[in-house]
């Protein structure tokens, strides 16, 4: 199970390091705000997907 969640959030770390990256090159218009709604709406679809499920691993794999 700790591998498991380590796979689970390690993604979402450089993930979100790349993105802050590109965020700061970028202008602060538009491209961030596609970003935010973006990432906002993937959260959500994330833990939508995650309550439908009764095992523990596959909550863990809908939130990568």
């Amino acid at each position: 199970a700790p591998v498991t969640v380590f796979l689970s959030i390690a993604p979402k770390i450089s993930i979100s390091a790349n993105m802050s990256r590109v965020s700061i090159v970028a202008s602060y218009g538009t491209l961030q705000q596609i970003f935010f709604f973006c990432s906002i709406a993937s959260m959500i679809l994330g833990a939508l997907a995650a309550m439908a499920q009764t095992k523990v691993k596959r909550p863990l794999a809908h939130s990568s």
